[in-house]
Order: structure tokens, then sequence, then C-alpha cells
């Protein structure tokens, strides 16, 4: 079989070698994870147990992709979806971070496989509750 490359040349394929079936098994195993949500959502929340531990402050809240969600920026550059757990909250969010830095507290999975995240300023009495939808890569 050919192919045309980059430069508008031919070129040929190797042919395929069947995978063998530990190999495969292995594969299948990984896939069946990765459809997980509760997996998922234990991945989501190890990853961002590192911005709870050292403290790292939301620095952005922006318009997100899909509707009822926006993007949080942490001063690390790492980036969440996010939806608000209660209406209003990212509203809410967003003013209090014109005025004081909002750094995580808390995360945590429910066993439904939804990953909270908790935030907070001075001044607020409780903390803010927040779902993390996922990971986003900055635009």
């Amino acid at each position: 079989m050919e192919v045309e490359g980059r430069r508008g040349r031919a070129r040929r394929l190797s042919p395929t070698v069947p995978f063998a079936a530990e190999q495969t098994a292995d594969l299948d195993l990984r896939l069946s994870r990765a459809g997980d949500p509760f997996e998922f959502s234990v991945r989501l929340c190890w990853r961002l147990r590192s911005l709870v531990e050292r403290r790292v402050p939301a620095r952005c809240l922006e318009a997100g992709p899909v509707p009822r969600a926006a993007r949080l920026r942490f001063a690390d550059s790492t980036t969440v979806i996010v939806k608000a757990a209660v209406p209003g909250e990212l509203a809410r969010l967003a003013v209090a971070m014109r005025r004081a830095s909002a750094t995580p507290l808390a995360c945590s999975t429910s066993p439904d496989g939804e990953t909270t995240l908790v935030l907070a300023w001075p001044g607020l009495r409780k903390g803010l509750l927040l779902q993390v939808v996922g990971l986003d890569q900055p635009d």
C-alpha cells in the first residue's frame, strides 16, 4: 500500500503486525479503566492535591467551553473547567477574585465520580464548593 508523504512523494507503508493476545488484553483493560468516571475523578483529584497542599491561588476566571461552566486558572498555570455546585456561585467567585486571592482548601471525590474543589478567600466564613469537570489547556 502506498500513501502520499509530506512532500508529495509516494511512500510505502509497512505491513501491520498483529498484536499478541496478552498485549491486547492489557490494552483492553487500560481502555476500560479510562471510561470509568470514578477512576477519572480519582486521578483528577490526585492532580489537584498539589494545588491544595501548596495553596496555589486562583488568578483568573473566564467563560468556559460549555454552558454554565468556567475556566479557573491558577498561578502555576493549571487550568480546570469548573461548574458551580449552587447556582450563582461562579459570579460570587468572580467578584471575590477582584478583591482578594482565592486559594484551594480541599479536593475530594464522591462515589458517583464527581470531583469537588473548595476555595476560600479572606472574609469568607465557609468555603465555596465547585464541581471540577476536568483539566483544560490554556488557549
